[in-house]
């Protein structure tokens, strides 16, 4: 089979959100896959917002790639989540749609499970990298 670039995300938006208690939820429901490696909490402060990010690297047979997960507390019409997570990975596959479909089905079948159980999740979906908010540069 040959290895494809099949890059996806998660975003979600929780029922209710505080970051000092809910990110080492996410962190610790994060650190129950085997797949993501090296997992660590930073906080991020500027202009008088603050957020969350999670670093790391995914750990996969098609070859290790990079992890980024953001929660901040505010929702906007750019970004219309809390949390948001970039699974930047290959994955095996006949065709780029196989490979993708895989990441899609690891993300929906060990990931969401793993976040839900942790911490009460109002909306959350996984989305390629055509499927997410596109400025308009022109």
């Amino acid at each position: 089979m040959a290895i494809f670039r099949a890059d996806h995300y998660l975003v979600a938006e929780f029922e209710q959100l505080d970051l000092r208690s809910d990110g080492p939820k996410v962190l610790d429901a994060l650190k129950m896959l085997t797949e993501l490696k090296d997992l660590a909490m930073v906080t991020k402060k500027l202009e008088d917002k603050s957020w969350l990010e999670i670093l790391g690297r995914i750990d996969v047979p098609a070859g290790s790639k990079a992890f980024w997960a953001m929660i901040k507390r505010d929702t906007t019409d750019r970004e219309p989540y809390q949390l948001f997570v970039r699974f930047d990975m290959n994955a095996e596959g006949e065709t780029i749609d196989e490979a993708r479909k895989n990441v899609r089905e690891w993300i929906e079948g060990k990931v969401i499970p793993e976040i839900t159980s942790k911490i009460p999740v109002k909306t959350i979906r996984v989305a390629e990298p055509n499927e997410l908010y596109m400025p308009d540069l022109c």
